[in-house]
């Protein structure tokens, strides 16, 4: 991966620096201060598109390979020119800043943009340390991009095309185009990916890719549980990352245990050496408000110590009677440059949750699902919910001279329901009468969770070649107490509901108390073996520790269990060949272990899980690296999965062999000025291998659907009479979904919704937009599971305007 590092004097203005380098990924390395003046000087084919100003400084950026600092902000709403011809930089920098209102002054060994009253050209030149690492290139915010330069995922900064598996980003930008403001909506553009409602109006959902659990979400890197049932939230409002990157298939090398699906990778912002501010408002269908402020900047004179803030607030109502949803959130972070190479940043994030959920309706017992209006709700009135999540983090990072680094991180979060009651469908609809019922519950849980990472990821020669080499080491502890009481019914009619009613008083008499601690070492080496091909070997040795006291009356389970895997081996193999400086193929073995506490009969717990992928693909950067692309064909088989025992249904067993296999293509960037696009397409088969016969016939296309594709796409504007206005349109399409529940079959016949939004961006301060999702009001169930209930229907036809502010 190309790094940049250079150390220059920045003022008051603070510059955000941007480098792009057009260095291929063979022999890609650091180009020199000394070198980069020369080339500054140079004079050189330059081809530049017209385009919005941002984007046409960081293409000269990289046609030019020189380094160009300029503020977001000041370029925010700008457009540039078509540039061509031979130039030097310089000359092409004063064309593209001709009608701007701004200047280039050189700089050290490049170029900072500014307003001309911003400061001297003296000042410019004694600029405050700034050291580009390979974080500073995968940041989204501010990019106006839909393509990400990097990825972090895999600890240390890397391209895309250096993975060997499928990897999606969802960036900032994307985000904000979409008005995605939880995890779930933004999950469900990723390709391939399955969101399982566990409510409508809650604040839990789970996540499958590839038909398995993706069942750790690591944030800045370091593990947390991801959501599992209505046991653990989904985590905290969109507000306070910069992107999402989910990796698809085994992540068992930095992952440790856990199921094969993939890893979900939150990146949080972070204080900026700039001030800069933004907000926003939205209101929407059923009641929906919400509004978010962001602002960042320096809290001394040179920016070596900065703040962020974040506020948000999410106040809707539902589609569903009675529906409701409040969910305060905010998040406070400081970076502290304790020397020009070392970063000490820490933070803590708040959210509440408030809300009274619905947890689906019944269906028929043939199978049939109810044509019934979606407001439709049969849960009691006194459903509630209320959740706090805080959590703390702290990291320090130390760049290396030769483009590597250090970094330590740790976090911290708990997680307390205090109030959980709810009812909820139990029983099929007597189709002549209308009669079914409720079940009802009374729940508390509370969760703690503590993760630490370390790692060193550092450049070395050997034999003349560059390579890189990843070592570090990780720690997880999550105690979880959980307890209940409940399990009264009470009846309630289809054709006539009464959702008064009469609340139980429940005791916990239920629960269960677990503590699972992690411990693994692991270390990845990318050896560049020829001038074309990266040859990658990693592995990890995992301790995993669980201890469950289990008090279920309900279930008849007393029991107190405990699981140890001691020095787990999970090996990581790859392979990437650069066919061209644009082009890449590649091929990988990957594999993973899932230690499981589900039981029995017998109240013991099952043996671990083991599974593996064989995975080839093409990944490409196209026009100057604002497009990318990947297409993969993969085979994951997977060994004791637990599936629900036949004869003891409240108990699992472990059903033997499952093979997951497919095709999946993915294009996310910017193929023209002005206009952006994802898109997506997935093809995934499931099938049990080892079983009973009944097992074998479930494929589990409820959970992954054997078609899945998304687009988005947006244009702007950017000059003529229509300058200024932006137009987009999304699409969603899932192949048929089915639940085999004994056997009778339970379908959703395949759909597709689409979305269209209009916007204006006034100037280069203040837009707007109005989004439609589901235009044409597709009615439609996005999760269909039994007769006695959780079933839940698709939203109808919504519309959400939004009034976005930047400075």
């Amino acid at each position: 991966m190309a790094s940049c590092h250079s150390h220059r004097r920045l003022t008051a203005g603070r510059y955000v620096f941007l480098c792009a380098l057009s260095v291929p990924l063979l022999g890609a390395g650091v180009i020199a201060p000394r070198a980069v003046h020369a080339q500054s000087a140079a004079v050189i084919a330059i081809e530049l598109p017209a385009a919005s100003l941002a984007d046409s400084l960081t293409a000269l950026g990289r046609q030019a390979q020189v380094q160009i600092l300029f503020s977001p902000g000041s370029v925010a709403g700008l457009n540039a020119p078509a540039v061509s011809g031979r130039l030097t930089p310089q000359a092409a920098l004063s064309r593209l800043l001709a009608q701007s209102g701004l200047v280039a002054v050189p700089s050290g060994s490049g170029f900072v943009v500014r307003s001309p009253a911003a400061q001297s050209a003296t000042d410019a030149a004694t600029l405050a340390p700034v050291t580009v690492t390979g974080r500073d290139l995968a940041t989204t915010e501010g990019t106006g991009s839909y393509a990400p330069a990097a990825v972090t995922i895999g600890k240390n900064a890397q391209s895309v095309r250096e993975i060997p598996q499928s990897i999606s980003v969802v960036t900032r930008q994307l985000l904000d185009d979409q008005n995605l403001v939880n995890l779930d909506d933004a999950m469900r553009t990723v390709t391939g990916v399955t969101v399982e409602a566990g409510s409508i109006g809650g604040n839990h959902g789970n996540f499958y890719s590839r038909g398995y659990a993706l069942d750790t979400i690591q944030v800045d890197g370091v593990n947390t549980p991801a959501s599992t049932g209505n046991d653990l939230s989904a985590g905290f409002g969109l507000a306070i990352y910069d992107r999402i990157e989910v990796l698809r298939g085994p992540s068992g090398l930095y992952q440790g245990a856990g199921d094969p699906g993939g890893t979900v990778n939150l990146v949080r912002k972070r204080a900026q050496k700039e001030f800069a501010f933004s907000g926003q408002a939205m209101v929407g269908s059923w009641d929906r408000y919400y509004t978010e402020a962001d602002i960042t900047g320096p809290l001394d004179k040179d920016g070596r110590l900065r703040g962020r803030l974040v506020a948000s607030y999410d106040d809707r109502r539902s589609f569903v009677d009675g529906v409701y949803t409040k969910k305060p959130l905010f998040y406070g972070t400081l970076g502290f440059d304790l020397t020009p190479d070392t970063t000490l940043t820490a933070g803590a994030t708040y959210q509440q949750y408030k809300g009274r959920p619905f947890f689906g309706l019944p269906g028929y017992t043939d199978g049939k699902l109810l044509d019934v209006r979606r407001s439709t709700n049969l849960d009691p009135s006194w459903n509630h919910i209320t959740e706090e999540v805080t959590e703390y983090f702290a990291d320090v990072e130390h760049r290396l001279s030769n483009g590597g680094r250090i970094k330590v991180s740790g976090i911290y979060r708990e997680q307390d329901e205090p109030s959980r009651e709810f009812g909820w469908s139990d029983c099929a609809v007597d189709p002549v009468t209308g009669d079914t019922c409720l079940v009802s519950w009374k729940y508390r849980s509370h969760w703690k969770t503590y993760g630490l990472d370390a790692f060193v990821a550092t450049p070395f020669e050997a034999f003349g070649r560059k390579h890189e080499l990843t070592v570090g080491a990780d720690y997880r502890n999550v105690h979880k107490n959980f307890q209940y009481g409940g399990g009264d019914n009470a009846n309630i009619n289809l054709y006539h509901p009464d959702n008064n009613v009469p609340k139980p008083d429940y005791e916990y008499t239920n629960g269960n108390d677990g503590k699972t601690q992690q411990y693994g070492l692991y270390a990845r080496a990318n050896l560049r073996v020829t001038d074309a091909a990266t040859f990658i070997a990693g592995s990890r040795l995992t301790w995993w520790d669980n201890k469950t006291a289990n008090r279920n009356a309900y279930f008849n389970q007393f029991t107190n269990t405990k699981t140890s895997i001691n020095g787990k081996f999970t090996p990581y193999l790859g392979l990437v060949v650069d066919l061209n400086e644009q082009l890449s193929a590649y091929a990988s073995y990957t594999s993973i272990f899932s230690p499981q506490t589900t039981t029995d009969v017998n109240g013991q717990p099952l043996d671990a899980r083991t599974g593996k992928q064989v995975e080839i693909g093409l990944k490409g950067e196209f026009m100057d690296k604002r497009l990318i692309g990947h297409a993969a064909l993969f085979r994951m088989e997977d060994e004791n999965r637990a599936m629900t025992d036949p004869d003891n249904p409240l108990f699992s067993m472990a059903a033997g062999k499952m093979r997951s296999q497919g095709f999946e293509a993915e294009v996310s960037g910017s193929p023209a000025p002005g206009w952006d696009i994802t898109a997506g397409y997935a093809y995934t088969t499931t099938k049990t291998l080892k079983g009973t016969e009944d097992q074998k016939s479930q494929q589990y296309v409820f959970i992954t659907p054997r078609h899945t594709f998304n687009l988005w796409t947006k244009y702007s504007f950017a000059t003529g009479a229509l300058e200024g206005l932006s137009l987009g349109a999304g699409v969603r399409s899932v192949s048929s979904m089915y639940r085999l529940n004994g056997p009778v079959k339970f379908e959703q016949r395949p759909y597709t919704t689409v979305s269209a939004q209009a916007g204006y961006r006034f100037n280069k301060h203040v837009e707007t937009t109005l989004t439609v999702n589901n235009l044409f009001d597709k009615v439609y169930y996005q999760r269909v599971w039994a007769a006695y209930g959780s079933n839940y229907y698709g939203e109808p036809r919504s519309v959400m305007l939004n009034v976005r502010y930047t400075m």
